[in-house]
């Protein structure tokens, strides 16, 4: 959808990390997030070497600041930085044209 705004997260975990502690407080923040009006879309992906990428996506650049300001979600965030990632970046993008969807 033009005007749609997405973020891609590039995350490298600790190796030290629990992954049992961070995919409780995922599944909570997507339940978090899932409920927020233009909220659309999140997936995640994982690297050979261990980096996950996620796209989120969001209708508006105000859906994301929502989001971004959100209480629970400003904790994590700080939770995540001192004990699950090992370095990190984010993207924030707005489509500006798309094509599709198409079949073959």
């Amino acid at each position: 959808m033009i005007g749609e705004v997405v973020v891609i997260g590039e995350l490298k975990l600790r190796s030290d990390a629990s992954l049992d502690e961070y995919g409780k407080l995922g599944e909570r923040m997507y339940g978090i997030v899932s409920r927020m009006p233009g909220f659309l879309s999140v997936k995640s992906f994982k690297a050979a070497d261990g980096e996950e990428v996620t796209l989120f996506r969001f209708a508006s650049e105000e859906a994301l600041g929502a989001w971004r300001t959100h209480p629970e979600h400003v904790e994590t965030m700080k939770r995540g930085h001192a004990e699950f990632y090992a370095s990190g970046h984010l993207e924030i993008c707005k489509v500006i044209r798309e094509v599709g969807p198409f079949e073959h």
